[in-house]
């Protein structure tokens, strides 16, 4: 049991790679061709398709970028799960409604879509955070070590504060 404890930061890794991955290079192919975006934007009615398909662009770039690296994965999820939120709300449940008027059916589809699956792992980043092998672990213990210095840093604090304390 010891041996899983002590590998748990892995799937945080994977996942973040995974997903990071996933939306920084939609957001590449999505820079080669920003018209099918605007266009996708557009038939699903949302209103000024051409100034929120670049923005979605950049988030989705700079997002997966920096889930990758781990930083800032919490705030970061916060706002990729909300474009997969924006995403299920208006062009994904809509024609899923439209086809199965019965809520047993609807909710079976829609929980099948990657968007769905993509808020839960947001969700679960959100609350878990990048883990052991990330730049926001790097900086968490940077701000441990400075706000709880050593022994040796403590006593070469207090020496240098009260010379003449010796």
């Amino acid at each position: 049991m010891r041996r899983l404890k002590e590998c748990e930061w892995l799937p945080n890794l994977l996942l973040r790679l995974s997903v990071g991955f996933m939306f920084f290079s939609g957001a590449v192919g999505k820079l080669a061709d920003p018209t099918l975006l605007t266009s996708t934007l557009r038939s699903a009615g949302i209103p000024f398709a051409g100034t929120v398909s670049p923005v979605l662009t950049v988030v989705e770039l700079a997002g997966g970028a920096l889930l990758m690296l781990g930083l800032g994965t919490r705030v970061v999820s916060g706002v990729l799960g909300s474009v997969m939120v924006g995403a299920l709300v208006t062009a994904i449940a809509p024609p899923l409604l439209a086809k199965s008027p019965n809520p047993w059916e609807f909710l079976s589809s829609l929980f099948y879509q990657a968007e769905w699956l993509m808020i839960g792992l947001f969700a679960w980043l959100g609350c878990a955070g990048a883990g052991r092998i990330s730049i926001d672990a790097l900086f968490a213990a940077r701000r441990s070590a400075a706000q709880h210095p050593g022994p040796d840093e403590a006593d070469q604090q207090g020496r240098h504060a009260r010379p003449d304390a010796e």
